[in-house]
């Protein structure tokens, strides 16, 4: 092979290389963003559910006593 082919070979693969490693800094991103979102998702529902819990220990009527409302953004739909 000759200089030229050569340095046309290494500009090519470094090309490849250059839009492979974009491609997977996007994707991790956007993976980071919807592990934070499911992760703010899974918090609000623990704040939740312990409400119902001590709800259900203070209250045994439902009808005078209403249940509490979930937190707000937890019936949202979580971003992807």
């Amino acid at each position: 092979m000759t200089e030229t082919a050569l340095l046309a070979v290494l500009g090519v693969m470094g090309s490849i290389i250059l839009t492979l490693l974009g491609f997977l800094t996007a994707q991790l991103v956007k993976l980071g963003q919807r592990v934070r979102a499911l992760e703010h998702r899974d918090r609000l529902s623990w704040l939740y559910i312990r409400s119902l819990i001590d709800y259900s220990y203070r209250h045994s009527d439902t009808t005078k006593y209403p249940l509490p409302e979930p937190p707000e953004g937890w019936l949202g739909e979580t971003k992807e």
